[in-house]
């Protein structure tokens, strides 16, 4: 699994809204939470719906640590966790888990320390959603994401789906767009997300399968 490639660096997980990049970032975390310390940094300030935080009693069962600003759990607030400062000058492996679009602007105030640790960069991409339909909106968009941040993406994450509605066939149509986006910015795709169910119908895919088995949503899980 590249996955364990992860151990011991910081990997920040954006996404233009909807993409599922939460999603992912919950299901990455409870996948590796088995292979060292692991901290959860939810920088999302701009969303006060579905964050990592949200998840915070579930990944604590599991090792993980969460970082927010417990005082504003449930507010709406652009409140940021000193801890966060520590975690990243640390040597866990940490996943940051970053508002949609805009939100990526919080990343400016961890850059020096996101810089000297290497971190990676992925994108979690839907392509039935506005703006990521086609390579051109997806590349426009990482374009975009990466000056806000002041962070290059350094890959691409398949997670087109229709929620209940998903079938394999919307997975494979999002794989070849997303792939095609990824060979013209020069940088991987590494994986596409899918449901448990559709894991059969998908295994001849040519990049890895992530089987993402939390949903945010409870009516989702299948």
């Amino acid at each position: 699994m590249k996955f364990t490639g992860l151990t011991g660096g910081k990997l920040v997980i954006v996404g233009a809204y909807g993409s599922g990049k939460t999603e992912f970032a919950l299901n990455l975390a409870l996948q590796i939470a088995d292979l060292g310390p692991l901290a959860l940094v939810d920088l999302d300030i701009v969303n006060p719906y579905f964050r990592s935080r949200d998840a915070t009693e579930l990944l604590e069962e599991r090792g993980v640590e969460v970082v927010y600003n417990r005082e504003f759990r449930d507010a709406d607030l652009p409140a940021l966790s000193a801890r966060t400062d520590a975690v990243l000058a640390g040597g866990d492996t940490t996943i940051l888990d970053v508002g949609g679009d805009d939100g990526a602007r919080v990343l400016g105030r961890y850059k020096p320390l996101l810089l000297r640790s290497r971190a990676q960069v992925w994108m979690v991409v839907n392509c039935f959603r506005p703006f990521t339909a086609d390579p051109e909106g997806i590349i426009a968009t990482a374009r975009r994401i990466g000056e806000k941040a002041g962070l290059p993406i350094t890959a691409l994450v398949n997670n087109s789906n229709l929620a209940r509605e998903t079938a394999a066939g919307h997975v494979r149509q999002g794989a070849s767009i997303v792939r095609a986006a990824a060979e013209r910015m020069g940088i991987p795709l590494v994986c596409h997300c899918c449901r448990p169910r559709l894991a059969d119908q998908l295994s001849d895919l040519e990049d890895e399968l992530f089987i993402m088995e939390l949903s945010l949503f409870p009516a989702d899980i299948t």
